[in-house]
């Protein structure tokens, strides 16, 4: 597993680090816009399934994994069908400025003020009254009728709604983001037995409501001419107007963000962001994971640690071809030059051995894996190195003048002293010099001359010269 996390962490690019980052942040904006609902539920145990399905997959647990790959299709379909009204509210509820800012739909304090104008004023004139405010959760599921009006919300209009004369003062009026979505709604009636006895179908309703949803109420009690609150199915009566208003605004009103906050941005709620990032990083992971390239390459193959006194006779394997297999950002980087070949002969012996070559002779780039080496094996026969003293002959080229011959040709020193392979070594019998030109000589001369070791695996011992002293002499012909 460490070796994998390196290997994809050896891969990685810029533009997968953006990436990861940018999928977190919807994970994470998409938990935010979603805590607090039952449509968080979906994600959730999509998400376990997704996690259990990759560490199944991981583990070698080939039966749940079959199990899971098999009946995935079936399980989503099942989840869709339980959850469709969940679905239909995150569709319905899509933002793109709410979703990816976390920017709620305004609402101003004006509006909060008109509310509250018009519920006490109702309360004071003994008009009944419902009114509801959407919140997170979507309504519809759980509403029934309704006239829908989409209108700006204002004292007089919700005042209007609500007198007796009025078709729709007996149902409730449905507000979000600042305007009326709806008059005249009924709503499912509470079933709680510890509620009071007095409470009637309006108070039921209201409380009904919340239970159900998120959905913040205010009932205006007709009988008691009061004003009552209700969140989560408990009911508050308010006293004054200034109180409802402060409460309203703490649950409907998102508080003014501060500048130069960013430190607090990216340090708050940390434990989301984390997971999200965790579990985005893992997908990612998993996908790179599957996405592999191969490649050959023609690489030296080179020999260390050679035997003292010993050397490789016969031919020798200088190149291998490697298949390489990684991640394709890993891959598309690999040069020839990264890539060597070694053979490491310090456990060889005299004589002839074959060797196999595997991924633990080949240095590669982090990220990299071998696939395939070729050849596989390679033969080395090893021999001992020898020395021996050889005589230097001088190599002539061209002729002498005709009215000169050659009387003496003195080599200075007269042998060399060659190394290498003993077998190789026993077949030399004499080192030619360079070649001379008789027809430039004129006189008796002495002249430094190189010497040709031109012998495969033959050479020189370190302390002999490459270049003898040749003396030639010459006599006039009678």
């Amino acid at each position: 597993m460490i070796a994998y996390l390196r290997e994809i962490l050896a891969s990685m690019r810029w533009q997968d680090a953006v990436d990861i980052l940018l999928i977190t942040f919807i994970l994470y904006r998409l938990y935010v816009w979603l805590q607090g609902t039952r449509a968080l539920r979906i994600l959730i145990a999509l998400a376990a399934l997704g996690l259990l399905y990759l560490l199944t997959r991981w583990s070698g647990l080939f039966m749940t994994t079959w199990i899971l790959q098999y009946l995935w299709a079936v399980i989503l379909v099942i989840m869709v069908v339980v959850f469709q009204s969940e679905i239909r509210q995150v569709l319905e509820r899509m933002s793109p400025l709410r979703f990816f800012l976390g920017q709620p739909e305004n609402l101003d304090r004006s509006v909060l003020d008109d509310v509250v104008r018009t519920v006490f004023e109702l309360a004071k004139n003994r008009v009944g009254a419902l009114l509801v405010f959407q919140r997170r959760d979507v309504l519809e599921d759980h509403i029934k009728g309704g006239i829908p009006l989409d209108g700006r919300i204002s004292y007089e209009v919700l005042s209007s709604i609500f007198l007796p004369s009025s078709p729709a003062h007996d149902g409730a009026v449905i507000l979000h983001g600042g305007r009326i979505v709806s008059a005249g709604c009924y709503l499912p009636l509470s079933d709680n037995p510890v509620l009071p006895q007095d409470y009637g179908s309006r108070h039921r309703a209201g409380i009904g409501i919340t239970e159900k949803s998120d959905a913040v109420t205010l009932i205006v009690s007709e009988e008691r001419g009061d004003v009552s609150l209700v969140v989560k199915g408990g009911i508050t009566r308010m006293a004054n107007p200034d109180s409802l208003k402060g409460q309203l605004a703490t649950m409907l009103i998102q508080p003014e963000s501060k500048k130069g906050r960013w430190p607090f941005a990216l340090t708050s709620n940390l434990a989301p962001k984390v997971i999200s990032f965790i579990l985005v990083f893992i997908i990612w992971g998993f996908i790179v994971g599957k996405q592999r390239a191969e490649m050959w390459l023609t690489v030296p193959l080179e020999y260390y640690n050679m035997p003292a006194s010993m050397e490789i006779t016969g031919e020798l394997v200088n190149k291998v071809e490697v298949g390489i297999r990684g991640l394709p950002g890993v891959i598309s980087g690999i040069t020839q030059e990264q890539i060597r070949a070694h053979v490491d002969l310090s456990k060889s012996s005299h004589g002839t051995s074959y060797l196999r070559l595997s991924p633990e002779n080949i240095r590669l780039p982090l990220g990299a894996e071998i696939t395939k080496i070729n050849p596989s094996s390679i033969r080395i026969r090893l021999e001992e190195v020898k020395t021996h003293s050889i005589p230097v002959k001088v190599h002539f080229t061209g002729k002498l003048p005709n009215s000169l011959r050659l009387k003496t040709t003195l080599v200075e020193p007269p042998f060399l002293v060659l190394q290498g392979p003993e077998s190789l070594l026993k077949n030399v019998r004499e080192i030619l010099t360079e070649p001379v030109d008789l027809s430039s000589v004129k006189e008796n001369m002495k002249i430094p001359v190189g010497v040709d070791v031109n012998f495969p695996q033959i050479r020189l011992v370190p302390n002999q010269p490459s270049k003898v002293s040749v003396e030639i002499k010459v006599e006039k012909t009678s």
